[in-house]
């Protein structure tokens, strides 16, 4: 990726009934990025609720030589929030560098960094993002259809 040492891109982009606003950072060793997807079908606002890297856990892990990683929680718990929980798409976008997955209002928040060269990670964070958005909208859909049934 030839690019300057320094920038910053933003964009929207639209995709089923999300609304994408991504905001793209670098410098010379890392890329940040920060995808803001809001659901734009949705009548009642999210749980809030954050999952994100537990630094002082990880730190001493690797200090003991246990090497894992830890992450923490906070917000209120919810489906939607188990479902951050228990994805495999959520746990590999974790794997970036001080990442976190948070809902908000009508937004799924990630935000994370990836090394500059590494091309393929920050490409796959935008796979795994999709992957979730569509895990919530099956979710979504089952809770609507059970409150209309």
């Amino acid at each position: 990726m030839k690019t300057h040492k320094k920038g910053e891109v933003h964009f929207v982009k639209s995709f089923k009934n999300w609304s994408l606003e991504i905001q793209i950072k670098w410098n010379k060793r890392m890329t940040y990025t920060t995808i803001k997807s809001r659901k734009t079908d949705l009548k009642v606002d999210f749980p809030t609720c954050k999952l994100y890297h537990f630094r002082l856990f990880t730190l001493l892990s690797y200090m003991s030589f246990m090497r894992s990683d830890s992450f923490s929680f906070s917000g209120t718990k919810s489906e939607y929030s188990e479902l951050i929980l228990g994805s495999s798409a959520s746990y590999s976008l974790m794997e970036s560098k001080n990442a976190a997955i948070s809902l908000k209002n009508k937004f799924l928040i990630f935000s994370g960094g990836t090394r500059k060269k590494d091309i393929k990670s920050l490409s796959n964070i935008f796979i795994l993002n999709e992957m979730l958005m569509t895990e919530i909208d099956e979710l979504h859909n089952r809770i609507t259809k059970n409150n209309v049934c």
